[in-house]
């Protein structure tokens, strides 16, 4: 179901064309490494070699509890798997339907793939941005830069520090909200994303319904 947005009901008045999608996958029960990014990336382009070559692609973290026995998520039949595509690729990526993947925690299968088309919120959340340093400042300041890029000013908010083990070592970041987006602007924010790493779940946004939460703390 659609999350409710004022927001959403205004931009359906408007001549939109999505350009990115959401693909939704369904995946088989089992557990995922938390710390899942880079492997879950290489497992996918196993079986879509094309996505190196998308340089809007995204693949979205895989949410799951933790296991209590090790560094593994636990992933029930209602957790999807979810890339972020231009439309023109929606039908090549089909293709993953039926395959199966192993990020390092077990075989996951695919089932099948629902297209969702991104929803326009004047807040937006991810989880980690990182831009090469871990220090909050410059985050900022290089957030703002690739935001203007965009023509966009809005208010930002960083929250907590987050790490990420990957093949070239760790990398840092923060999650990081932005406040007060047009809803042109919150659809361009999530067609490109902030920073690096997207493929690895890093500098991907998605509708927030409030700031109290990063705001705090």
């Amino acid at each position: 179901m659609r999350m409710y947005s004022p927001e959403w009901e205004a931009v359906k008045e408007l001549q939109f064309t999505p350009r990115v999608l959401d693909l939704q996958y369904d995946i088989s029960a089992g557990e995922i490494p938390a710390d899942h990014g880079p492997a879950l990336y290489q497992e996918i382009l196993r079986h879509l070699p094309w996505l190196a070559d998308i340089p809007e692609a995204a693949i979205h973290p895989v949410h799951g509890a933790p296991s209590g026995r090790n560094a593994n998520l636990v992933i029930n039949r209602r957790v999807k798997l979810v890339l972020r595509l231009p439309v023109a690729h929606a039908q090549e990526a089909r293709t993953l339907v039926g395959r199966s993947i192993n990020p390092g925690a077990g075989i996951l299968g695919i089932g099948a793939m629902k297209e969702k088309q991104l929803t326009p919120f004047g807040t937006l959340y991810s989880h980690f941005v990182t831009l090469g340093t871990a220090d909050e400042n410059a985050i900022l300041e290089e957030a703002r830069r690739q935001l203007q890029e965009m023509g966009i000013q809005c208010v930002l908010i960083p929250g907590l520090q987050r790490k990420m083990h990957t093949p070239d070592g760790e990398i840092s970041g923060h999650t990081l909200m932005l406040h007060d987006l047009s809803l042109t602007q919150s659809l361009a924010v999530q067609e490109h994303g902030i920073g690096l790493h997207r493929t690895w779940g890093c500098g991907i946004f998605i509708p927030h319904k409030s700031i109290k939460e990063v705001a705090a703390s």
